[in-house]
């Protein structure tokens, strides 16, 4: 993981870092609040030893008391050292209790031992810290004392006599604090690495890239806030535009080599934006000066004319059927010469129907009369429609909606279309955002992008009551081997 890779988490994630430091910070006050109010008090003695005359006894006597140090600082915790502070103080309770209130240390290579009392008084912890250390004192000159009756050797002196602390030593609320925001941010930093690590979903370019080598044709970007899934495709205009424009230009290059006459427009599953990808193109492609037509595939959730208009009682369905000709059933849109074919009525079988005979022979037609056929289709994963379709396309153009599919899932549907030998111009990643740490700069710059596009309003009836738009008209289809 590189620095890059590690700032984009952060980009990406700093609210639940942010969230969780601010929790961890809130538990620790609340933690600092139920704790109880304690006072420490400290006492310190120092070991020696006596009758050291000549400077040999007096360095073997500070090896002496280095070697014992330790002993007395275990002596501390002993009943034998507690239980007369108990009886002096009437503290009322046993050697093991108080000895949680105890702690005995010493510094590594000294003789002086520090004693510190913890109790809800301070004046009580302060009395509790000098009688601990006196009977310590006591103590440790009766298990010192030669049985000869000759002096103990070893003395324990008081340095410093332990005074009543006038602020409590718990809860310290700076320092719970601190730690409470440093276990919190560890937290969030940990919760949202995992969360990348788990999160399989395309979000840009790279995360494309762990998946396939199939060419990036073309980024779009989100165009409206909100956009509720499900909704009708839209003509973009700005930035949008221009995103397809590019994408018109690289189809071209793509099909240098071989010919492009029809493109099946898919994606791996459900509200990738495929519907939106394919009117935008041929929209697009229309203004290029291409006699282009848009036709309405996805015979399960078709789209088309609920976008732009026209009606969607009669087309591919009715077609098929052998109900309406295809003359009358093409409808032509903006003043571009875009040509239409909605659903039509839905069938209990598209599969089927998109596998057909009489589907393979409408393409046929359609190619003697237009430059280029953009199919929308249903997505691969969920049905096989777009799957037979290939088998009468040349070429299938792959949406890819940000954040709205799995590598796991793309690679499926890469498999599936490369098992039909379907011929993939390439990937268009669609839905990228604008702000945040997914978007991607060079898909979002305005330059020469912010001239408004001619595009036709939707009306939903005209003066005679059909629904179709003023500007939607049915003509009789021209023949490009007659022109």
């Amino acid at each position: 993981m590189d620095v890059r890779e590690q700032l984009l988490i952060l980009r990406r994630s700093w609210r639940l870092i942010t969230v969780l430091a601010l929790l961890g910070t809130i538990l620790a006050g609340v933690a600092s609040l139920l704790t109880p109010t304690s006072y420490t008090a400290t006492t310190s003695l120092f070991v020696s030893t006596q009758n050291s005359e000549t400077s040999a006894e007096l360095q073997q006597g500070s090896v002496f008391a280095l070697a014992r140090v330790q002993s007395y600082v275990d002596v501390t915790s002993k009943p034998t050292v507690l239980q007369p502070v108990i009886d002096k103080l009437n503290l009322g309770m046993t050697p093991e209790a108080l000895a949680a209130k105890i702690k005995a240390s010493t510094a590594r290579n000294t003789v002086i031992i520090d004693i510190e009392a913890r109790d809800r008084s301070a004046q009580r912890s302060a009395e509790i810290a000098n009688a601990v250390a006196a009977s310590l004192i006591t103590t440790v000159a009766d298990l010192e004392r030669p049985t000869n009756g000759t002096p103990t050797p070893v003395r324990l002196s008081p340095v410093d006599h332990a005074t009543t602390p006038t602020e409590p030593s718990n809860p310290n609320v700076k320092l719970d604090l601190g730690l409470g925001l440093l276990y919190g941010l560890a937290a969030g930093i940990a919760a949202a690495v995992l969360q990348h690590v788990l999160d399989r979903n395309i979000r840009t370019e790279t995360d494309l890239r762990k998946t396939t080598n199939l060419p990036l044709l073309a980024g779009i970007t989100e165009q409206a806030a909100g956009r509720l899934p499900g909704a009708a495709p839209s003509v973009l205009d700005g930035t949008g535009a221009e995103a397809f424009r590019k994408l018109r230009t690289n189809l071209q290059f793509a099909g240098v080599n071989r010919p492009m006459r029809s493109i099946v427009v898919t994606s791996a599953s459900a509200g990738e934006g495929k519907s939106t990808v394919a009117l935008n193109l041929a929209v697009t492609v229309a203004k290029g000066g291409q006699k282009v037509i848009l036709v309405d595939a996805d015979l399960r959730l078709p789209s088309v004319a609920a976008a732009t208009g026209i009606e969607g009682g009669i087309g591919l369905t009715t077609v098929l059927v052998g109900s309406t000709s295809l003359e009358d059933s093409i409808q032509y849109w903006s003043d571009d010469g875009l040509a239409l074919l909605a659903s039509g009525p839905l069938p209990p079988n598209p599969s089927e129907l998109l596998g057909s005979v009489a589907m393979s022979r409408l393409l046929d037609e359609l190619q003697t009369k237009f430059d280029l056929i953009i199919i929308d289709s249903p997505p691969i994963l969920p049905v096989t429609d777009a799957s037979v379709l290939t088998r009468s396309t040349d070429s299938v153009l792959l949406v890819v909606g940000t954040k709205r599919v799995s590598q796991h899932s793309l690679a499926k549907a890469i498999d599936q279309l490369n098992f039909v030998d379907a011929h993939i111009l390439g990937v268009v990643q669609n839905r990228i955002p604008r702000r945040g740490p997914d978007a991607n700069t060079a898909y979002i710059a305005g330059y020469g992008a912010t001239h408004p596009e001619s595009v036709p309003s939707v009306q939903k009836h005209d003066d005679d009551g059909s629904f179709r738009p003023a500007h939607v008209r049915r003509s009789k289809v021209v023949s490009l081997e007659s022109t």
